[in-house]
């Protein structure tokens, strides 16, 4: 009896040590354990449990949770290499090639394979898809295992393009599943290759998700991860100090303070790649006050910045620039100061001595409603009257993509942590105008191969931005949240660009 005892417990040994020889990068002796709550300040639509259509930083979350990239931002690296374990670029900037990880499974048992990298690159049709898909000549699957892009031109910035929240046209879903079910039942019931499986989701209520311990990485901590849309503040805060969740995001202002003072919470702040922007469309319109640059500065003027960072963006500094600190080929100005005074003696100069209607305005959405709301108060107290439309996240961004804020002023916040990927992101939306002056050194900055040669083309693009005041920044942004005594220490691991807890499986609980 000892003896087969004995065999049993040396035939476990061995698949366990087996295990680690052919999956060394899962821990195969842990198990997930618990449950994590978080109370989020952002919606999610049905459409971000797809990569085809989610592209938005804020779906970047079903993304992380669900499925998974050739390669992704990840903790230190924009850039690591997930289901693509090596990847390389032709000096000529026309041919990538993504060799995969070998034996990845999906959530249904299927090998993630070449065919599914091919299948999901032309499916795609979310943000910049027509861009990218028309400069490809062909994408194939060379082997199981190989996948090469050829490109009908060269595309130095197309890296650019493959960040969360400008494209997901590189994260993967199973061909054989899609092709079953449909685009709506995938919608419905996502399957993907992510950290955690689906189990539930109800727009505007709640998102569900239980570990997927055959995730290539590693088996996630934590076994099921529940979000809860909560649009009030107070109401999320109310629900951490219960326990009725472990963490509750966004706590701005007096809620930022109410955290601090309790020795029960932790307040972590999750720094975020972006940086608000006020944005003029009517700037082109000869017959709009907004066509003068001294009503525009005057705008800038009046805005009051120090005091939007202390009450809405805590621990921040005003913007001076379009691009990320620290970003190598950023262009740094001076932050416009507050002067009231002044952007009266401009707004006289260009004909406005009392003021005038400056049209419809859209604050981002609602998490940030009263950022903009102040920015308004902040106008009206020089002249500047404005119509406040408070939209949602979703409709905020359908109403901004489709053209419909045309005459009108918005906040808008660009996410991409370099400066060549925010001009890409704005002239994607040259809808609204453009200064040809500008339009002529973007478009000779794409063509160029040399990196010299690019840094010089968007520093003068930079300056000139700066000149015409195309563009206002303000602020950068930031999202801290209170967290419950449950939660090991800072799942905010992939900074700046993400500001949800991030990698999903790196998130533990205290035992």
């Amino acid at each position: 009896m000892r003896t087969k005892k004995r065999i049993r417990l040396l035939s476990a040994m061995i698949a366990v040590l087996w295990a680690v020889v052919l999956f060394p990068s899962v821990d195969v002796l842990a198990a997930p354990q618990g449950v994590l709550k978080e109370a989020i300040h952002w919606s999610i639509s049905g459409d971000y449990m797809d990569p085809a259509t989610s592209h938005f930083i804020s779906a970047s979350l079903p993304l992380y949770l669900f499925h998974d990239a050739l390669f992704k931002p990840m903790p230190g690296d924009l850039y690591s290499p997930c289901l693509a374990e090596s990847y390389t670029f032709s000096p000529d900037a026309k041919v990538l090639e993504f060799k995969l990880r070998p034996g990845v499974k999906f959530h249904n048992g299927d090998t993630v394979s070449a065919e599914d990298v091919v299948f999901s690159f032309w499916r795609y049709r979310g943000a910049h898809a027509k861009t990218i898909q028309e400069k490809t000549e062909k994408v194939e699957a060379v082997t199981p295992n190989l996948v090469r892009i050829h490109f009908k031109e060269p595309f130095p910035d197309l890296f650019e393009y493959l960040v969360p929240g400008i494209s997901s046209i590189q994260w993967v879903v199973p061909k054989k599943y899609v092709e079953k079910v449909g685009d709506a039942g995938f919608k419905k019931h996502p399957i993907g290759c992510g950290p955690y499986k689906f189990v539930e989701f109800v727009p505007g209520v709640k998102l569900i998700a239980e570990a997927f311990e055959q995730y290539w990485r590693k088996v996630p901590h934590v076994k099921r991860i529940e979000f809860y849309n909560v649009s009030e503040p107070a109401t999320r805060l109310a629900m951490v100090k219960r326990g009725e969740v472990d963490i509750a995001t966004l706590m701005q202002s007096v809620f930022y303070e109410d955290v601090k003072k309790d020795p029960a919470l932790r307040l972590v702040t999750s720094q975020s790649s972006t940086t608000w922007f006020v944005f003029m469309t009517a700037q082109w319109d000869p017959k709009s006050p907004w066509s003068d640059i001294r009503v525009r500065k005057a705008a800038s003027l009046a805005i009051d910045r120090k005091t939007l960072v202390d009450i809405h963006m805590p621990g921040c500094n005003p913007s001076s620039s379009m691009a990320l600190e620290g970003d190598p080929n950023g262009v740094f100005f001076p932050a416009d100061p507050y002067d009231p005074a002044q952007a009266r003696k401009l707004l006289a100069e260009a004909g406005f001595p009392k003021g005038f209607e400056g049209g419809k305005f859209y604050p981002y959405e609602s998490g940030y409603w009263a950022y903009g709301e102040q920015i308004a108060t902040n106008w009206k107290a020089v002249g500047i009257n404005v119509e406040t439309v408070l939209l949602d996240r979703p409709a905020w961004l359908a109403t901004r993509d489709g053209g419909k804020m045309k005459g009108g002023i918005l906040i808008n916040p660009e996410i991409h942590p370099t400066i060549g990927g925010r001009l890409m992101d704005i002239w994607g939306r040259s809808s609204y105008g453009n200064y040809p002056e500008i339009q002529a050194l973007w478009e000779q900055y794409r063509k160029e191969l040399s990196p010299k040669a690019r840094k010089e083309l968007v520093t003068r693009i930079q300056h000139m931005i700066h000149d015409k005041a195309l563009y206002l920044p303000l602020t950068p942004a930031n999202s801290p949240a209170a967290f419950g005594p449950r939660v090991k220490g800072n799942p905010y691991r992939i900074q700046p660009l993400l500001w949800f807890t991030a990698p999903l499986e790196d998130i533990e609980l205290e035992k």
